[in-house]
């Protein structure tokens, strides 16, 4: 039986990293190594630079996407003050350098929170499940896989960058789950959707030519994007479209069934 999952919505994030970052005890560490942190990052990644930066430009991204959010709900953004502006402030690259201490006191003031937890209040119908974290390290894992397996197989450059491309995508927005949930994802699988549709003619025709190999690693991506596809159709609860909504498992599907089953 599946375990219970955490709903989660856009505001109730911000929450949760709000509350992650102002845990934190007073030091003087730069607030590069704090929000590795917050983020649940390898602090001993070669790409934690790259990583941190990412994670905390998806994270002032959220903010005013939930500012907007709230704006369909008549919340006019001076509300969201003082709050959400100073954890962007605090999450901007330029603070990096800064240390902890020179940012705690200000972010932890008590109005700050208020702003976060009423905001989860308003968004309470605006939900979509939390992804365990063992699907989250199996997709993750998945995509190194084939990252792995497009370095050690004979394929063609057209071939190689096109999924490579795909790779890349889901790699992107899988870093920056834990702050923007779900949508990054769907956006990434729609690029993904529309780069197989764009260069659908040229796709065939080098998967034609290609060995076996090459087939089988072309099969797998379709696998992982499938994947990936059915885990974010069952997180969106949402329903905005009503129940006939096309789910994004059906709109990858026909595009990679063909390679997968071959």
């Amino acid at each position: 039986m599946r375990a219970t999952l955490i709903q989660m919505n856009p505001a109730a994030r911000l929450l949760t990293i709000y509350d992650t970052l102002t845990q934190q005890p007073a030091d003087q560490q730069p607030m590069s190594h704090l929000w590795a942190k917050v983020f649940g990052l390898d602090i001993n990644s070669p790409h934690l630079e790259d990583d941190v930066t990412a994670c905390a430009i998806a994270l002032r991204q959220q903010i005013d996407f939930t500012r907007t959010r709230l704006s369909v709900h008549g919340v006019p953004a001076e509300l969201t003050h003082p709050g959400f502006d100073r954890l962007k402030n605090t999450a901007s690259p330029s603070n990096f350098h800064a240390v902890w201490n020179s940012h705690r006191d200000a972010i932890q003031r008590p109005e700050c929170r208020h702003a976060f937890t009423w905001a989860s209040w308003v968004l309470r119908d605006e939900t979509e499940e939390d992804m365990p974290p063992d699907d989250l390290v199996a997709l993750r894992t998945e995509i190194e896989s084939l990252e792995k397996s497009l370095s050690e197989t004979e394929v063609s450059p057209y071939l190689r960058d096109f999924i490579q491309r795909q790779v890349d995508t889901i790699r992107a927005a899988l870093r920056v789950y834990g702050v923007r949930g779900v949508r990054p994802l769907q956006e990434a699988l729609q690029r993904a959707v529309g780069a197989y549709a764009v260069e659908r003619a040229h796709v065939e025709a080098e998967y034609a030519a290609a060995p076996e190999g090459a087939k089988g690693l072309f099969a797998k991506t379709g696998e992982t994007l499938k994947k990936t596809a059915e885990v974010c159709d069952s997180l969106d609860k949402i329903k905005r479209f009503g129940e006939n909504a096309v789910s994004l498992a059906a709109s990858v599907a026909p595009l990679v069934l063909p390679y997968i089953l071959k």
